[in-house]
């Protein structure tokens, strides 16, 4: 699953449990003009692979499954408007608590992804030029699996006809 990809399915699941808040996975929100409060801002920090493993099967066509596991850190950044607080942020991370290395959770897409961990709420608060801007952030760490199939025909004897038109000759010394 791409990290965009990824972001996104996250940021809507986010935008379920708290309507008011605006979503934006960081490529987005760098070129975007529309920018409301309160919103999420989504960031892949990293994507690396885990674990990668293949599998033949034999029978009429050779079957080549190459199955990749990859792990994403993700973080989240809040920024509040004056009618929004702390707790409208936990609300969204305990509910993704709930469900930390529970199970593989399959979205509509048949992407599969099992959320591994979830850090602490960092307040990244701050007083600027236009008054103080209320800022919460967390990272996630997610799992996805990505599977690649390939069916390649056995070829169980090769026979070739080769005709020689001319002659090849060469010397050897």
């Amino acid at each position: 699953m791409k990290n965009r990809e990824l972001e996104v399915v996250l940021l809507k699941e986010m935008q379920k449990i708290r309507p008011q808040f605006q979503i934006k996975s960081m490529v987005d929100f760098k070129h975007s003009e529309e920018k409301t409060l309160p919103r999420i801002v989504s960031r892949t920090l990293n994507n690396s692979i885990v674990e990668k493993y293949e599998e033949r099967k034999d029978g009429d066509k050779g079957i080549y499954q190459q199955i990749e596991v990859h792990r994403h850190t993700i973080t989240f950044t809040f920024t509040l408007s004056k009618k929004e607080s702390e707790e409208d942020v936990e609300v969204i991370r305990n509910h993704f608590s709930h469900i930390v290395g529970s199970e593989w959770w399959i979205d509509r897409k048949r992407k599969e992804l099992v959320i591994e961990e979830i850090t602490d709420l960092i307040d990244i608060s701050e007083y600027t030029k236009d008054g103080y801007t209320e800022r919460y952030s967390f990272d996630m760490m997610v799992r996805t699996l990505e599977e690649n199939i390939a069916e390649i025909e056995h070829v169980e004897k090769v026979e070739l006809e080769l005709k020689l038109k001319g002659g090849i000759s060469w010397e050897s010394k």
